[in-house]
């Protein structure tokens, strides 16, 4: 069943928005007597009537409320900047993969830059990519977006976190193996963090500050992988270890 997810909370009765209501109902041409779920920016569930079409936006009114289960871990990825549309598409495939958390940073390599007044409008377009890819592959929530924060504050905040750092020159630990090793000694739900650099790595200097943190290097085999290689990898080599 198909599902849309709007930025309001949800109510018995709910009005979609018009560019909302259009994408359903002519672009998909979902049928208008036909129920659909509906997630709100909470994580809230519910099936839903589409009742009538007013002024091009949709009045729909609940059948049922619904539970979800959430997963017993969380992954969460630490993307640098990329450049072209090499982020949009770490983004959508993040977001198939059913990573929770995604963290946009900029960090020493990225040849992507934006200042405050571009972020913000590229944030509003990279959200978009999300809720997109969220809908199309049905997910119970869309990922958290963060983009103005860099890799200290990142740290600070994810301190119970099992964290990793991708990293061509580690040659004695895989992901594989670390992972196996830090979940097999962990028995709560957890957060697995992964950074992965931009086109041209990170530096030294980055990755032994992030060790200091208490972040493991670890390599995802022996070729070196573009960036946006790296991510999807990454996170797939996570989502199979914990059954996402």
């Amino acid at each position: 069943m198909k599902k849309i997810f709007i930025s309001s909370l949800l109510e018995d009765t709910i009005i979609l928005p018009t560019e909302t209501t259009h994408h359903v109902l002519h672009v998909l041409r979902h049928p208008f007597q036909k129920p659909i779920i509906v997630a709100d920016k909470n994580g809230n569930h519910g099936l839903y009537q589409f009742l009538e079409e007013v002024d091009g936006r949709a009045v729909m009114q609940i059948i049922e409320y619904q539970k979800v289960e959430s997963s017993q871990h969380q992954i969460v990825l630490v993307q640098s900047f990329l450049k072209g549309d090499k982020f949009d598409w770490v983004l959508q495939k993040a977001t198939e993969l059913n990573v929770g958390t995604i963290y946009a940073t900029s960090t020493a390599n990225c040849v992507a830059q934006y200042d405050r007044k571009k972020l913000h409008t590229k944030k509003q377009r990279w959200e978009k990519i999300i809720q997109e890819a969220s809908q199309q592959c049905g997910r119970y929530e869309m990922p958290n977006l963060v983009v103005d924060m860099s890799v200290d504050t990142i740290l600070a905040g994810e301190t119970h976190s099992i964290c990793f750092v991708a990293y061509e020159d580690e040659k004695g630990t895989t992901l594989k193996e670390a992972l196996s090793e830090k979940l097999y000694k962990q028995e709560d739900n957890q957060r697995i963090l992964i950074f992965i650099g931009p086109e041209g790595g990170f530096t030294r200097n980055e990755i032994e500050h992030m060790v200091e943190y208490g972040v493991q290097p670890v390599s995802l085999g022996h070729n070196i992988l573009r960036a946006e290689t790296a991510a999807i990898a990454a996170m797939a080599m996570i989502a199979y270890e914990v059954n996402l």
